[in-house]
């Protein structure tokens, strides 16, 4: 391996980047009705005070037809003076700024849009929208758009911009033949497709100047059946780089439909997965820089793409969104003290519900205080108070948040951990196909737990009695929440809980002859990933679910891959079912809306999967004795890790003001 290493400079144009890891765009909802807030700013400000050479801001609408008032509008005067402030703030922490230009064209992830422009009256892949067809002139006009947005990030101090033209937004409508069947100058063969992306970047070069460096993302597979495979990838670079070349490429998968979950690939994919593809398309750019992106979230693999030529530089999302130090501390060779990103891509299911970005394992992400440490306890004084005394009770992603947070801000804390490991049902989760991601994260939280000096009574089931008897200064309640049973199911024989049956098969695998059927009534990613392990040991696997289809709780990122999985693995759905009667081994269901009766023969295992009942009785006996409790995550109410991990954190800092223990 002889390639540049991640801490090496690159030139980029008439810039130099400090070092060769970039943030890469991903949206925060930070923006409001178009305009950057001091919440933006600061976000991407974090991320060059930890290190990054380059911060691509989140993709930043070029033109008034493509205005979302969630995303910051390039175009609009009124942004003027927070763009330098912006420019200013992340230039002056270190790295190069570079402002994404973005254009959905028809692509809209549900419900059409009415007023949607497009290069062909072909209809969106996830939405159906059907766009009005740009004519010659209208696209010229975006040209200009394009470039003038440009212009004004220039102005403001920007040191670049990327034109987005992947994931299905308007250049890649342009670029795709799936999408693009004009018969004019803007389509036809690859020199027709490639020409608006062509004249996007000479028009931003001419109206912009030199100065500015212009990156351009690009997908190297759209994933869609007669779009764009890597060979017509190849194509499009040559034609791209030939004429009228960026300063650098960057390539992501998908496209705006059924392969949508491509671009950012779960803990359920190998790391590094695109790699084959970067370096294929490095030898096509003519000398461009290519960027690599997609699950490089551990140095080392990050490094490897660099030292073995398939890539000159990385490109970070969600890695930078679970610790933005991950450069600083890669640098500084401790990688294990990097907060890992688990790749649940939860971060992308809070934008996807209309909310700011989260990320389950940094509860502090899009805060002002994100890279600050501890507060300080004041020091001790003759008589003076002692340290409060905090005990959590549970040992999961939110009683270990909990514990370590109180124990940073001057508590003295107790853990009381029902098992030998730390983690609680997240352990048995992390053991299932696929995600053993979530085990580096409760690793990472239980050194953060033992570092932070707090006392952990391993092996120990809390009771009211043996917690009371340690005089408490206050109680966190992280106890989890214990599944229901199946509703209105007469049977002969009891039905397990999937979750006690998963970590049965995970110490002891067996061989399950017939049909094993999984009722569906809580629809969380343990249900699909234990799914897949019974896959493995039964001849055949049914899901009935009383919704119209499974993983309705998730983002449309995270549901498509889990439905993927769930079909690559030959997992049937059975859709609108309840389950009736299960005697003999023959299950009878009922459709939700009709009441039309089913059956499945040969069923050798019925197992639920049902909602779950938060474990707080222990809250009432600290009420009584008059000790402040907080329940956070399941034991408040069964939710995601997110949340846990955050309402552990937020009770630590309720619980220990910031003044000290």
């Amino acid at each position: 391996m002889s390639g540049p290493g991640l801490f090496s400079p690159l030139r980029l144009g008439a810039h130099t980047a400090r070092n060769r890891i970039g943030f890469a765009a991903i949206s925060t909802r930070f923006a409001r009705e178009g305009l950057v807030t001091d919440r933006l700013i600061a976000h991407l400000v974090r991320r060059a005070e930890g290190g990054a050479g380059i911060v691509v801001t989140e993709a930043m609408v070029a033109a008034p037809s493509a205005a979302e008032p969630v995303r910051a509008y390039a175009f609009d005067p009124r942004n003027d003076a927070m763009f330098r402030r912006m420019a200013d703030a992340v230039q002056g922490a270190g790295a190069l700024l570079v402002g994404q230009l973005w254009h959905g064209g028809s692509a809209r992830l549900t419900g059409r849009a009415p007023r949607a422009v497009g290069v062909s009256p072909v209809p969106d892949g996830m939405s159906w929208t059907v766009p009005h067809v740009l004519s010659g002139a209208e696209i010229e006009a975006l040209v200009e758009d394009y470039a003038a947005s440009a212009a004004r990030l220039a102005r403001a101090g920007f040191a670049g911009v990327e034109i987005s033209a992947a994931h299905g937004f308007l250049p890649l409508q342009f670029l795709s033949p799936a999408s693009n069947r004009r018969a004019d100058e803007w389509g036809g063969d690859v020199a027709g497709r490639t020409r608006f992306v062509r004249a996007l970047v000479r028009a931003v070069r001419a109206r912009a100047g030199a100065g500015l460096l212009v990156g351009l993302k690009l997908p190297a597979e759209d994933g869609v059946p007669g779009g764009i495979d890597a060979a017509e990838a190849e194509r499009i670079t040559g034609a791209i780089v030939a004429d009228a070349p960026p300063d650098y490429l960057c390539y992501s998968q998908g496209n705006h439909g059924w392969s949508l979950f491509r671009h950012a690939p779960d803990m359920h994919s190998p790391p590094a997965p695109y790699l084959h593809l970067t370096r294929r398309m490095r030898a096509a750019a003519g000398g461009v820089a290519v960027a690599a992106i997609g699950r490089l979230g551990n140095p080392e693999d990050a490094a490897r793409a660099l030292a073995e030529g398939a890539a000159d530089l990385v490109m970070l999302g969600r890695p930078l969104l679970a610790d933005a130090r991950w450069p600083e501390l890669a640098r500084a060779g401790r990688a294990a003290d990097i907060r890992p990103c688990i790749a649940c891509n939860y971060c992308w299911g809070e934008i996807n519900r209309g909310a700011p970005v989260g990320c389950s394992v940094n509860a502090r992400l899009g805060r002002e205080d994100e890279l600050a440490g501890p507060p300080s306890p004041p020091p001790a004084r003759a008589g003076a108070a002692p340290a409060r005394h905090i005990v959590v009770v549970g040992a999961g992603p939110a009683g270990l948040a909990a514990a370590a947070g109180a124990a940073r801000r001057g508590a003295r804390v107790t853990l009381f951990a029902p098992g030998a490991t730390l983690g609680g049902a997240a352990r048995l989760h992390a053991r299932l196909p696929g995600c053993g991601d979530i085990a580096r994260a409760l690793d990472w939280q239980e050194r953060q737990v033992v570092a932070a000096g707090v006392t952990i009574r391993r092996n120990q089931r809390a009771s009211a009695a043996a917690v009371l008897a340690l005089r408490p200064d206050a109680v966190v309640l992280a106890t989890g929440a214990t599944p229901a049973a199946i509703e209105g199911l007469e049977s002969d024989v009891a039905v397990p809980d999937l979750r006690a049956l998963a970590a049965r098969l995970l110490d002891r695998p067996e061989r399950i002859d017939g049909t094993a059927v999984i009722f569906d009534h809580d629809h969380t990613p343990m249900t699909y990933d234990a799914a897949l392990l019974l896959a493995r040991m039964a001849a055949r696997v049914v899901i009935l679910t009383p919704r119209e289809s499974v993983a309705r709780d998730m983002s449309i990122l995270v549901a498509q891959a889990v439905q993927h999985r769930l079909a690559a693995a030959g997992i049937a759905i059975e859709p609108c079912a309840l389950p009736r009667a299960f005697f003999g081994g023959r299950l009878s269901f009922a459709h939700a809306l009709t009441g039309r009766v089913g059956e499945i023969a040969d069923v050798a295992l019925l197992v639920a999967a049902t909602p779950r009942i938060a474990n707080d009785a222990l809250a009432a006996p600290f009420c009584a004795a008059g000790i402040p409790v907080s329940l956070v995550g399941d034991a408040w109410a069964p939710r995601s890790m997110l949340w846990a991990v955050r309402e552990g954190h937020e009770a630590a800092e309720a619980l220990v003001p910031a003044t000290g223990g």
